[in-house]
């Protein structure tokens, strides 16, 4: 501040004062711009699917989540399909990350009268790369959850898929991310929805910080879900 004061005309130092007082501010003020412009965008597309029958009727999805109507008939999102996929229906919605959703289906007549599931609320906790459920009008699903003891390098990630579309049919890039932390190590969990009564083979893999994919030796692993209620599947990389 001393070379200011001797090097600066007089008429000028107030004028430097304001631009240095100004500066401050938005240097302060920056953070926390940068902080919500990455919270506004801490959001995933999430894929519903189901197999249901209709005549005539429109089906939709509606749910706890202000995406999903927030269980409001009138707000339920659409689903969609077309004469090669019937009775297939689906819908994408941008949805947050890390939060944990109810919803159902509704089947809407051209008259306007709604019928809802009468099964219990289906869940979904969403998480970037989680591939979307495959649900059947009616039918309650099992919730599966995966525990693989793996060790791995430093910046791997655990996966787990298989030859359901709920695991991603095979392909990595849909596979179901396993998540792990320092108490739980080697351990990696993961819990997806799954169709009852069904025969599925699954397998774990490690995605390296490349993108490169390290399978895990030996055969498909299987298992038939249970008719109703939930699996629990416990296992060990080989």
């Amino acid at each position: 501040m001393l070379s200011i004061r001797n090097r600066v005309p007089a008429a000028w130092r107030s004028v430097l004062m304001l631009a240095v007082l100004i500066a401050g501010l938005l240097a302060g003020t920056a953070p926390h711009a940068r902080a919500a412009t990455t919270q506004d965008t801490s959001v995933t597309s999430v894929t519903f699917r189901v197999l249901a029958d209709t005549e005539g009727e429109t089906l939709l999805v509606s749910g706890s989540a202000p995406q999903l109507g927030a269980w409001d008939p009138a707000k339920a999102v659409p689903l969609g399909t077309t004469a090669s996929a019937y009775p297939h229906w689906a819908a994408s919605v941008q949805l947050p990350v890390g939060t944990t959703v109810q919803y159902k289906y509704i089947k809407r007549s051209p008259t306007g009268t709604v019928t809802w599931e009468s099964t219990p609320n289906r869940t979904l906790t969403v998480s970037p790369g989680v591939p979307g459920n495959d649900d059947r009008w009616n039918v309650s699903p099992v919730t599966a959850t995966f525990h693989a003891t793996a060790t791995t390098s430093w910046g791997q990630n655990v996966y787990v898929t298989g030859n359901l579309p709920d695991l991603g049919s095979w392909d990595p890039a849909k596979a179901l991310p396993l998540t792990t932390g320092s108490a739980a190590y080697p351990l990696w969990s993961g819990a997806h929805q799954l169709p009852p009564n069904t025969p599925v083979q699954y397998k774990y893999f490690k995605k390296n910080p490349d993108g490169t994919i390290t399978w895990e030796s030996g055969d498909n692993r299987t298992v038939v879900t249970p008719t109703t209620g939930a699996l629990t599947l416990n296992d060990t990389w080989r």
